[in-house]
């Protein structure tokens, strides 16, 4: 686990596969990070939103790799992600086109990785615990 780890991911939320606590916590991280700039800039840096929706996409395709090497169905998984990215890119567009508030869309990104993580990747970390991908 990452040293920003336990001031972003709380042990609630730890799925215990090191490469995706890991990831979780950065994102976490990434998102305070990306609030405190947009308070001081008073506006969402382009560079920031792409690197976000990067480090989004990144985490997912990481999720579905460790899945697929162990034989673990992530079909259900992958089309919730795809769905939260299409959302989160709408979002961004909105931002972008000063229709909503960069605020709004750090929460939603905050409130649905968190309703994730508890309710579908902590499923997905005992599969790949059980196949023993934990240890990768």
């Amino acid at each position: 686990m990452s040293a920003v780890a336990p001031a972003f991911l709380p042990e609630a939320l730890h799925i215990d596969v090191p490469e995706i606590d890991n990831q979780h916590a950065a994102l976490f991280a990434r998102l305070a990070d990306l609030k405190a700039l947009c308070i001081e800039a008073n506006a969402l840096p382009d560079t920031e939103a792409d690197a976000l929706m990067a480090a989004l996409q990144e985490h997912c395709a990481t999720e579905q790799r460790l899945a697929l090497a162990v034989g673990v169905d992530f079909s259900l998984h992958a089309v919730k992600h795809e769905k939260m990215l299409k959302g989160i890119a709408r979002m961004l567009a909105d931002v972008r086109a000063e229709k909503t508030d960069v605020f709004s869309l750090i929460r939603f990104i905050e409130y649905w990785f968190e309703r994730h993580i508890s309710e579908e990747d902590k499923p997905l970390g005992r599969h790949l615990q059980q196949a023993g991908a934990a240890q990768q």
